[in-house]
């Protein structure tokens, strides 16, 4: 193959302070040359910059590449093979991390014939240690063979109709079908909101986002990237029968003070990191919320109150040791519909967690043993009873966590463990439609303690250049009030490398998750609501496509086959009605039965998503998912004394939207103006109702509402200086007003008896009631330094 030979060289090895004397930089012993083929798209400044793990037997490790993957591999390969001199403090070989900034160098010319074409020995200038590694991230287990789809917080700045938020970038994933439009919780493959987990810097968050609006109780300048496992996750995530959502932490550079404040017409935030001595820092950040002042302009009758705050510290006990502590936590009091008794829906929401993390290393050994306490409190009232059931949940949490990862060139593992105690009280109350939600008054009353517990094993072997193996088990444990429930979730994942041109992968996993609130909430998004566990048999294969000018496109298919999963639609539709008077339809359907809180089924579709990172110039993600879920449900009846035998039959879910797309496309200039556009746009839901027809046979009538389309714009400007930026953006959600398809209008006098009674099969289709148009225009002022 023709190759022509751009030669990088090393420009050097630098960093801004060397804050110990008797630390030593590491040298370059030999570095080889490395030659990009001809096609392989280079960044327009000629400069990749890399990071790199130097261990303390000298052995490189690639931890960061700012180029595109072709350009990247070939980097990760030359720094395998190369030759260092490790860092070293008091003469003794220590762990640390350099900048490696490599300049692509113009091949010889035929004006040059005296210029020398081969290998290039790369040449260091004198360096200086940024920071002496105690706990890495070089021992990635699942760094290529897993795949997940990540994006990073630039990008997601630049993306209108996140409001900037990391985690509300979920929406925008394949496979996921937003509960609502404006609401940022999703099915993912099928699974309940409650089913997918997520995560912040390895905490669970059981309070994702808050009211209204829904910005991310974390503060966006806290998280690096959002990684997104849509199936088959490692195993040191348990707990889980849908996805898990993975927020990485951003590490500050400890030179200087760092700090970022931002005003928006909803809320206010702020972040400060402050250097500390012995290698430490302190970080805080918190965010207020008064976003009454946008509901009312809209027309939205809400009472919204939130507010939230992160805090971080650690300093070095040793070279080889460092402690940490983690504090987060958030609050909302939401009151909707306050002007209607009878449809007041209000929330009271807070979480606190403080993690206490001692980090080392033991030669090729990262540890890791935290220990966590937590607070939870719910407290909802619905008193229409058509949107969630009311539960109270005051829940204190304690336990320890441990992982360990072990990192070698062609293997890592990773093994730990953690258990949790939860203590406090539950409780479902309320009315009938409890009586079909996954909660169990009994259950809750009997017990007030709750031991959860597990361990896992997660390995990644890349023994052959062509193929990755990663291969992983876990084994979990709840006793709750003298119920014991175990399951065991073993994962297995093997990617194909076809040259520089595309990955081939496959993935399959089982997964296990107690019944909860089918909305991730503090306390009840945790705690068994009911005996029995979830089932998820998850299957997924794709190709992922390396294209030109750093654009991926990759294809998935996915089969997930679910056993007594926790669905939605017993919360709003959940009663089997027949019909009072046989002669004729004159008087309203009486229930006679309800629909079980569990049932078997399987979702399976073809996924699409096409990226370009967002940088100086045209940026995109689009994606696209063709999905199909249906069930095998049951129903019983009513009142024990109501001749009703209880029945299975197919069921099509709520949630069974057919077409979800996404698309985004923005262009940033060096000058700093940006532009940006969002289109959203899924098919309709189903809607409809079950009844009992003549022959005593549950039915079920399906009604596909109409599609919903929204267009998000944004315009921003940025001015960028040496250690600070200023950023004033102007951004609108829904441009065209687009209202959503709510539910079937039961109550318009011109629909079909059928329609009205929700009985029977109608002779025309149903008249659809549509949502209040949920638009937004939203101006901020972000300032960094």
């Amino acid at each position: 193959m023709l190759r022509v030979p751009l030669i990088l060289f090393l420009l050097g090895l630098s960093w801004g302070v060397a804050y110990a004397q008797d630390l030593v930089a590491p040298s370059v012993r030999s570095l080889p040359g490395i030659q990009v083929p001809e096609g392989v798209d280079v960044p327009e400044s000629g400069v990749v910059q890399v990071r790199v793990a130097i261990d303390a037997d000298g052995s490189g490790t690639v931890t960061s590449c700012d180029a595109g993957r072709v350009l990247c591999d070939l980097v990760v390969d030359a720094i395998r093979r190369a030759e260092f001199d490790p860092a070293t403090r008091n003469g003794n070989p220590v762990p640390s991390e350099v900048a490696v900034e490599l300049r692509v160098r113009a091949p010889p010319t035929d004006e040059d014939p005296e210029a020398s074409a081969t290998e290039t020995v790369l040449e260091p200038k004198t360096a200086r240690v940024e920071k002496e590694l105690i706990f890495t991230e070089t021992a990635q287990v699942d760094a290529r063979a897993q795949v997940p789809i990540k994006l990073q917080l630039e990008g997601i700045r630049n993306i209108p109709g996140t409001f900037g938020e990391p985690f509300r970038t979920l929406e925008l994933m394949p496979g996921t079908v937003p509960v609502a439009n404006g609401q940022p919780y999703v099915y993912v493959r099928g699974a309940p909101p409650s089913g997918t987990v997520y995560l912040y810097d390895d905490i669970p968050i059981p309070l994702l986002f808050h009211s209204a609006l829904g910005p991310a109780t974390i503060h966006p300048g806290l998280i690096k990237s959002i990684s997104l496992f849509s199936g088959a996750a490692p195993a040191r995530y348990g707990g889980t029968v849908g996805g898990v959502v993975a927020a990485r932490a951003r590490r500050f550079d400890d030179d200087r003070v760092h700090g970022e404040a931002e005003l928006r017409a909803i809320d206010a935030s702020a972040l400060v990191n402050v250097p500390m001595p012995k290698e430490g820092s302190m970080t805080f950040a918190g965010r207020y919320g008064f976003p009454n002042l946008i509901l009312g302009a809209i027309d939205v009758d809400a009472d919204v109150k939130y507010w939230d705050y992160q805090y971080r510290t650690g300093v070095a006990m040793s070279p080889r040791s460092r402690f940490e502590v983690v504090a987060i936590g958030a609050r909302d009091r939401s009151i909707f519909d306050a002007s209607d008794p009878e449809e007041t829906l209000a929330f009271d929401l807070q979480f606190h967690r403080i993690d206490a993390r001692f980090v080392g290393k033991l030669k090729r050994w990262d540890l890791v043993g935290t220990m966590m306490y937590g607070y939870d409190f719910s407290d909802i009232l619905d008193v229409s009873g058509a949107a969630v059931p009311d539960a109270r949940a005051d829940i204190h949490r304690f336990g320890p966590r441990f992982w360990a990862v072990y990192g070698a060139r062609k293997a890592q593992l990773r093994i730990g463990g953690d258990l949790a105690g939860l203590f406090g009280p539950v409780e479902c109350v309320g009315g009938d439609q409890n009586l079909s939600a996954p909660c169990d008054p009994e259950f809750l009353e009997s017990q007030t303690r709750r031991l959860f517990g597990g361990a896992f094993v997660d390995a990644n072997v890349s023994a052959l250049s062509w193929l990755d193996l990663s291969l992983g088990v876990r084994a979990d444990v709840w006793n709750t009030g003298g119920q014991r429930d175990a399951g065991v979730s073993p994962r297995a994942r093997a990617t194909f490398h076809a040259k520089d041109i595309a990955d081939v992968f496959v993935g399959w996993g089982l997964g296990v998750r107690p019944a909860t609130f089918a909305i991730p909430l503090p306390g009840l998004g945790d705690v068994p609501l009911e005996p029995g566990l979830q089932h998820a048999n998850q299957t997924e294969g794709g190709v992922r496509f390396f294209l030109p000018r750093n654009v991926t496109f990759e294809t998935r298919a996915y089969l997930n086959v679910y056993r007594d999963l926790r669905f939605v639609d017993v919360f709003t539709n959940p009663e089997v009605t027949v019909d009072a008077d046989p002669s004729a339809l004159a008087v309203a359907p009486v229930a006679v039965g309800l629909l079980d809180d569990s049932a078997d089924g399987r979702s399976y579709g073809l996924e699409l998503l096409l990226q370009r990172p967002f940088d100086i110039g045209v940026s995109t993600i689009a994606s696209y998912t063709l999905g199909f879920s249906n069930l095998t449900a049951s129903a019983g009846p009513l009142e024990p004394t109501i001749p009703f035998p209880v029945q299975t039959f197919d069921y099509t879910p709520s949630y069974d939207v057919r077409h979800v797309i996404n698309a985004a496309l923005a262009w940033q200039a060096k000058f700093g103006l940006i532009l940006s556009a969002r289109v959203f746009s899924r098919s309709g839901r189903a809607e409809g109702w079950l009844w009992l027809d003549e022959t005593g046979v549950v039915r079920q009538y399906v009604q596909r509402i109409p599609w919903f389309t929204r267009l998000d714009l944004m315009v921003a400007y940025e001015w960028a200086k040496p250690g600070r930026r200023m950023r004033i953006s102007f951004e609108w959600i829904n441009v065209t007003q687009a209202q959503d398809a709510q539910q079937i209008d039961s109550t318009n006098p011109d629909a079909p008896l059928a329609c009205q009674f929700r009985y029977g099969e109608p002779s025309e289709p149903c008249p659809i009631q549509l949502t209040t148009a949920i638009w937004f225009p939203n101006l901020s002022f972000r300032a960094v330094f």
